[in-house]
């Protein structure tokens, strides 16, 4: 008996991580640059800490590099992940907006999702790679219907990427995560003395 067994990942939401060589010392700079053009800064998923307008158009060194490092990465993820797709004209993914988190103690994110978007990310440009600088924290789409009507938790001791509700995601200084904007996610709170710095984006075809 020779059976051919197919899988297939339906409606899957990767998420890419690429790990950069920048300066962060110098990118550092870039985000109390802009603290300092706007101290108030914006109020939208974050509970506490500081958020920028869009800094899409600074013309820092440094920052210039991530931004071409990240139109790379956007162009690769969307020909690989959204492979098989047609579409009516000839598209590609244009960085729509960036904004840099600087988070103190106690800071965090409220869950959420990106509207309008296409792609988004993060690029981690201060953080200690450990839960206590706060983690990202991606949730499920189905995630109550696995846990209420399809896994009984008293049965489970360890969950998958497919039958978990919520995985979570170590960031580290230097890398970029992309994944789809729809796909809801949170940032865990900052229980250090010490600041995390991140910036964020989202990409639309174009």
């Amino acid at each position: 008996m020779n059976d051919t067994v197919k899988y297939l990942s339906l409606f899957a939401n990767p998420v890419m991580s690429v790990q950069l060589d920048l300066d962060l010392e110098k990118l550092t700079e870039f985000a109390f640059e802009m603290w300092n053009k706007d101290k108030e800064g914006v109020n939208k998923s974050n509970i506490g800490g500081w958020q920028s307008d869009n800094v899409g158009e600074e013309k820092h060194e440094e920052f210039i590099k991530l931004k071409k490092e990240i139109n790379h990465y956007l162009q690769i993820y969307h020909s690989e992940v959204f492979r098989g797709m047609k579409f009516k004209e000839n598209v590609k993914q244009d960085i729509e907006g960036m904004w840099v988190n600087i988070n103190e103690k106690d800071h965090w994110n409220e869950w959420h999702i990106h509207p309008g978007g296409t792609i988004s990310g993060a690029f981690y440009i201060k953080h200690d790679s450990t839960g206590k600088h706060g983690n990202i924290i991606f949730e499920n789409p189905i995630s109550l219907y696995l846990r209420y009507m399809h896994w009984p938790n008293e049965l489970v001791e360890e969950w998958n990427q497919t039958t978990a509700s919520k995985i979570e995601s170590m960031p580290e200084p230097n890398i970029l995560l992309l994944f789809p904007s729809w796909l809801k996610h949170r940032v865990g709170s900052n229980l250090r003395n010490d600041t995390r710095i991140s910036l964020s984006f989202n990409s639309i075809l174009n």
